[in-house]
C-alpha cells in the first residue's frame, strides 16, 4: 500500500467509525446470526470479480468493465484460477452478476453508471456447453428500462444501474443499484432470448448501494450484498410472494470484514454457507468469504 493509499484509507477509516453508530443504530450488528470469515486472496486476474455462482460443486465467477469475456473457476482453498470458459460471441461492456437455474446460467452485462446504455443484455449459456467446451457461445436477453425516459450522460447519479441478478422460477429478477436516491427496484424479466422493456415490480428504500445477489431455493431466502459511506451490508428477505421479492419480510445487517467490503458476488452453497467474492478496493486484493446465517 503506497502513501497515498494509505492516507486515503486512514480517513476513511476515520470517516466510517463517526457514521458507524448511527448506521447500526438503524440496522444493528447481529453477530449471533451472521459468521462472516475471510478465506483466501483470489488470483490478481480477478481485481475485478463481480459475480458468483456455485455450480457442480465449482465456484464460477466474472470480471465486471474492461474484462474480458471469460468465465473463470476458483480454486476454494488458494483463489487460483483452475479454469477459464471464453464465450465467443460476446463482449464485456460492464459484466455485473452471474445467476443458474438448473439448466442454464445466466450471465448480466447490465452496469449502467454513467445512466447512458440502451443496451442492456443478459446471455443465457446452456450448462451442457459449459461442461463440455472451454469455449462456447451464448444467447441474449436484451432490455431497457420502461421508466427511463433520460439517457443524458450522468455519472454515478442514476437509478438505472443494476448490479444484481437471481433466478426464481420461469423469471430473472433485477436488483438497481440507485446512486441517486439509494433505493433498489426489482424488475421481472423472462428467461426466453428476445427483447424487453422491463417494467418496476417494486421499489424498497434499502438506504445503501446494491451490489450483488443470490436465492437459496432450499430456504426461499434472498440475500443481497451492498454498502453506504464505506460499510458493507446484507440484507436478508423471506416470505416474499414469487412475483414480487420485495414485497417480503426483509432484514438489513451491517458487517465488519476483514479485507476489502466492495463485495459484488455472493452465491449458496451446497451446505448452506454463502460464498462471497469482494474485488480489489482501498488497497486491499480481490478476496474470498464465507458467511453462514446462523
Amino acid at each position: 500500500m503506497n502513501i497515498l493509499r494509505s492516507f486515503i484509507f486512514i480517513l476513511i477509516s476515520l470517516i466510517t467509525s463517526c457514521q458507524k453508530e448511527e448506521n447500526n443504530e438503524n440496522h444493528p450488528q447481529d453477530n449471533e446470526k451472521i459468521t462472516i470469515s475471510e478465506i483466501t486472496d483470489l488470483n490478481s486476474s480477478l481485481n475485478e470479480t463481480s459475480g458468483l455462482i456455485n455450480f457442480n460443486s465449482r465456484l464460477i465467477t466474472h470480471n465486471d468493465s474492461g474484462g474480458k469475456p471469460e468465465l473463470y473457476e476458483i480454486d476454494q482453498n488458494n483463489g487460483s484460477i483452475v479454469r477459464t470458459v471464453k464465450i465467443k460471441n460476446i463482449e464485456n461492456i460492464d459484466m455485473e452478476d452471474i445467476s443458474q437455474d438448473d439448466h442454464f446460467i445466466y450471465l448480466g452485462d447490465f452496469g449502467n453508471n454513467s445512466n447512458k446504455r440502451k443496451d442492456q443484455v443478459i446471455y443465457i449459456i446452456e450448462k451442457n456447453d459449459y461442461l463440455q467446451s472451454d469455449q462456447l457461445e451464448a444467447k441474449q436477453i436484451t432490455f431497457q428500462y420502461n421508466e427511463q425516459i433520460d439517457f443524458t450522460p450522468s455519472d454515478n447519479k442514476t437509478n438505472f444501474d443494476a448490479e444484481a441478478l437471481v433466478s426464481i422460477g420461469d423469471y430473472l429478477y433485477l436488483f438497481t443499484k440507485n446512486w441517486g436516491d439509494e433505493k433498489t427496484s426489482v424488475y421481472q424479466i423472462p428467461k426466453l432470448a428476445g427483447n424487453y422493456m422491463i417494467k418496476r415490480v417494486d421499489t424498497y428504500d434499502i438506504q445503501g448501494l446494491i451490489t450483488g445477489a443470490t436465492y437459496d431455493k432450499n430456504t426461499k431466502t434472498i440475500v443481497l450484498t451492498g454498502y453506504k459511506n464505506f460499510n458493507f451490508f446484507i440484507v436478508i428477505i423471506t416470505e416474499f410472494p414469487l412475483n414480487n421479492p420485495l414485497g417480503g419480510k426483509i432484514n438489513k445487517f451491517f458487517i465488519n470484514l476483514s479485507g476489502s467490503i466492495q463485495v459484488e458476488g455472493i452465491t449458496t452453497n451446497h451446505n448452506g454457507t454463502y460464498s462471497l467474492s469482494a474485488e480489489s478496493s482501498l488497497g486491499f486484493p480481490a478476496v474470498l468469504y464465507k458467511m453462514s446465517l446462523n
